[in-house]
């Protein structure tokens, strides 16, 4: 069995006539009829039955076209990102992430970036987690920064240990505390993305396990209308590092929020996406590293100015 016998069976079922299929692809109508012929001593049975000079598809010959269809998409795939990685300069990167990340830290990543390997050429995209994972799956974009969500075959994860930390007005009482629990934070208002996030279900988990009130004033679809909410003082949140660091590097008035460790420990679902079924290049491989490294000072730029303390093992 090969791809032109796949094909031609493909066109056969669609036109029900090797003359017809043979028209549409170009062929002689005997080779047509050599290439079902062949399909079927390679299966070990027939797929059509001639009637009236029509083909009419035996039971098997559908399910074999379900295969063959879904086989030949991803042939198909497969031949266009070869395409258009041919058409890329060696020098290219393609970069998908979400905005508050391809807005505030790749810049400063690829600036760093640029100094050492100064002919590369940047594509960066900003993009939600979903269609970040899609553009990955699809190899339209080299590396991809995102919430995990669900897993996907034609992506790989490398996974990025980052704790949510909590955020809390200036004047609050509870700036002075070593971290917060949700005894802590029993019954005051809070701002959180919409229900369905993973920070948002772990806090109401959290919660309930403390026997405390989860009370979600605000829900919110990204995280810059809940730092002005906790920076007008009217309610707490919590965050990935990530953001927590890039508010304090943009904000007009980065004090008017304190952060603070979270306990339970709830993790922030952070992840380097890659296309799972196509090999790094060498400068792509660099980059992946180096944003790791960034990453890292991120967090570590986060305990050493802010003074947040490590969470205790025992509480």
């Amino acid at each position: 069995m090969n791809l032109w016998h796949l094909e031609v069976f493909r066109e056969v079922m669609h036109s029900s006539s090797a003359t017809m299929a043979a028209r549409n692809l170009g062929r002689t109508q005997p080779a047509i009829s050599a290439s079902i012929s062949g399909l079927e001593q390679d299966i070990g049975y027939a797929l059509f039955e001639r009637k009236n000079g029509r083909l009419h598809p035996v039971p098997e010959a559908h399910y074999l076209m379900a295969e063959a269809e879904e086989i030949l998409a991803r042939v198909g795939a497969v031949e266009r990102s070869m395409k258009d990685t041919a058409g890329l300069s060696p020098n290219q990167l393609r970069i998908a992430s979400m905005p508050i990340v391809a807005e505030f830290l790749m810049p400063r990543l690829i600036s760093q970036f640029i100094k050492e390997h100064p002919m590369t050429r940047f594509q960066v995209s900003s993009a939600n987690s979903f269609r970040v994972y899609e553009q990955i799956s699809a190899q339209q974009f080299d590396v991809g920064l995102a919430e995990i969500s669900v897993g996907c075959d034609l992506v790989h994860v490398d996974s990025i240990e980052v704790d949510c930390i909590c955020a809390l007005p200036a004047n609050s009482h509870l700036v002075d505390r070593p971290y917060l629990t949700p005894k802590d934070l029993d019954g005051l208002p809070f701002g959180t993305f919409l229900k369905t996030h993973a920070i948002a279900k772990a806090l109401t988990s959290a919660f309930a396990e403390a026997d405390a009130h989860f009370n979600v004033q605000f829900e919110m679809q990204n995280a810059a209308s809940q730092y002005s909410l906790v920076s007008s003082g009217v309610a707490y949140s919590l965050f990935s590092p990530l953001s927590a660091w890039i508010f304090k590097q943009t904000h007009i008035n980065p004090d008017s929020i304190v952060f603070l460790p979270f306990q339970p420990i709830i993790p922030y679902p952070l992840g380097i996406l890659t296309p799972a079924h196509k090999s790094l290049s060498r400068l792509a491989q660099t980059f992946v590293a180096e944003l790791k490294n960034e990453i890292d000072g991120v967090l570590i730029d986060i305990v050493a100015d802010w003074s947040i303390k490590s969470t205790p093992q025992q509480f």
